[in-house]
């Protein structure tokens, strides 16, 4: 995509008309039915106005990309290595400060790491400029000794949240007796250490990422973190990214494995201790919403496309220079929100449909030998034929292949992209309702289609088509509730602790 069309779909997405109108140009060069939809629908109405949204109170950003645990469910690639980069092991001052109009908005900031959170040289100048929000690192708990606690409790850090999983071969430890003696003592030393100081920060939560091999252990789990204190724990899934890892999930044992999650939950709850499950006190089969959607972002490696939850999807717009709300609140994010927030789920995003937080019992379908009746080479032949015919004008000829790869093809990136020529094709024979449905389908299997997007956007003027149904719901904002604000004490000046470093 050269430079000038790049830019005038992003100026479509954000809602710029004028600019793309003014960038087209008198002869548009491969953009004609692109810039018909632009002349006719410059002066209408912004689409799904209504789904523009406050931006996000929960900011989490990656500050580490180095690991020394190797843990075998590790999705970010430490299973088998301690660094992801050679020249780039951590965000740097700069990259954190580029963070700051989204930060200025924000209530709740989380410090993680692709890696080590507290591997990080930095996070005292984070912590420092987090002062006035509820701050969180999440950890590992094995770089914690008497030097890097002290600077957390410098720093005025709130929450000290803690990955632990008992004894199992995929999680933190891999099973190793040794390992879990050594994180409860790690624990143990915060707690001296606070207490030797007078302070009640940071708070300790514990994340516990629950697998077949220590489902059976959450109780003893839990057990030792309220003996150490810890008043509060997230129990989340262990998401297998491989077959080998599925087989070790608590998915092939769905049914069961809820029961007995949610028994721990309740009788932990019921014992004083704040025990949840992605937010919730209790494993719901089918979530009416995403635990992810519309109330936090996330800044991984590429920080001009941001996450917005925890999976694959990608959005079809990079943040470049605009504004925090400008880029919350563009087109793709409220029609986004127009599907997530609807009564239907029928045209989310195919990534959303089949992902482990919606429909856990189908994370199956993943791992599982799925039949095909045709290769997806034979279905890119015809996708390309296709292409070809459509170039020649035989858009009739063209329209028939791609609705064959729509039909057969096992690829959604493939069956979007397929149903995005199919829309054009629409637009060519003057159908702008037909094409709305089409270009619909293509953003669904395909969801970082800016092409896409940017003709969805204009045919939502054109056509006046709008998603209202429970308009205004909002997320549930139970992370806030859980992390709350907490009165930090004058930390400015510590006394030395004398406990032996560990």
């Amino acid at each position: 995509m050269d430079a000038v069309k790049a830019e005038i779909i992003h100026s479509i997405l954000v809602d710029n008309l004028e600019q793309a109108k003014t960038l087209i140009g008198p002869s548009p060069k491969g953009l004609k039915e692109l810039a018909k939809l632009v002349r006719k629908t410059v002066a209408h109405p912004l689409p799904l106005a209504q789904w523009e949204s406050p931006l996000p109170p929960i900011i989490t950003t990656s500050v580490s990309y180095t690991c020394g645990i190797g843990c075998e469910m590790c999705n970010a690639g430490f299973s088998d290595k301690t660094r992801l980069f050679d020249q780039y092991k951590y965000l740097s001052l700069k990259e954190f400060d580029a963070l700051s109009s989204w930060i200025k908005s924000a209530s709740h900031v989380a410090l993680v790491g692709l890696g080590e959170t507290l591997d990080s040289p930095h996070i005292e100048y984070f912590l420092n400029s987090l002062k006035d929000k509820v701050s969180i690192v999440s950890t590992s708990g094995m770089p914690l000794n008497i030097t890097v606690i002290e600077k957390l409790i410098k720093s005025q850090l709130h929450y000290l949240n803690l990955s632990f999983d008992g004894k199992t071969t995929a999680g933190h430890g891999g099973a190793r007796e040794t390992y879990t003696k050594k994180f409860w003592k790690k624990v143990g030393l915060v707690q001296k250490i606070k207490q030797s100081l007078k302070v009640s920060h940071p708070f300790l939560h514990l994340t516990i990422a629950v697998d077949h091999e220590n489902i059976e252990q959450l109780d003893e789990i839990l057990l030792s973190a309220q003996n150490h204190d810890i008043p509060s724990a997230d129990l989340i899934y262990m998401v297998p990214h491989t077959r080998p890892l599925y087989e070790k999930s608590v998915f092939p044992q769905w049914e069961d494995s809820k029961e007995k999650i949610n028994a721990v939950i309740k009788t932990w709850n019921q014992s004083g201790m704040h025990v949840r499950f992605f937010e919730k006190l209790k494993i719901e089969a089918t979530p009416k919403t995403c635990h992810f959607v519309d109330k936090h972002i996330m800044f991984n490696l590429n920080r001009q496309r941001p996450d917005l939850c925890c999976g694959s999807l990608d959005m079809p717009l990079a943040i470049g220079n605009l504004k925090p709300e400008d880029y919350w609140n563009s087109f793709p994010f409220r029609y986004f929100r127009s599907l997530h927030f609807s009564e239907s789920r029928a045209e989310l995003p195919e990534i959303c449909r089949s992902c482990w937080v919606l429909n856990p019992k189908n994370l199956k379908n993943s791992f599982g030998n799925q039949p095909r009746n045709y290769s997806e080479a034979i279905c890119l032949e015809w996708y390309n034929h296709a292409s070809q015919l459509k170039l020649e004008q035989k858009i009739g000829a063209s329209a028939s292949f791609f609705q064959k790869v729509i039909r057969t093809t096992p690829d959604s990136e493939l069956k979007g992209k397929a149903w995005f020529h199919v829309g054009e094709i629409s637009l060519q024979k003057n159908r702008p309702e037909e094409a709305l449905n089409h270009m619909e389908k293509a953003v669904q299997f395909c969801f970082d289609h800016a092409l896409a997007f940017a003709y969805l956007s204009l045919l939502y003027r054109l056509v006046g088509k709008d998603k209202v149904q429970d308009q205004g719901k909002s997320p549930d904002y139970e992370y806030m509730n859980f992390f709350k604000p907490i009165h930090i004490s004058d930390a400015k000046s510590l006394p030395s602790v004398l406990v032996k470093n560990t």
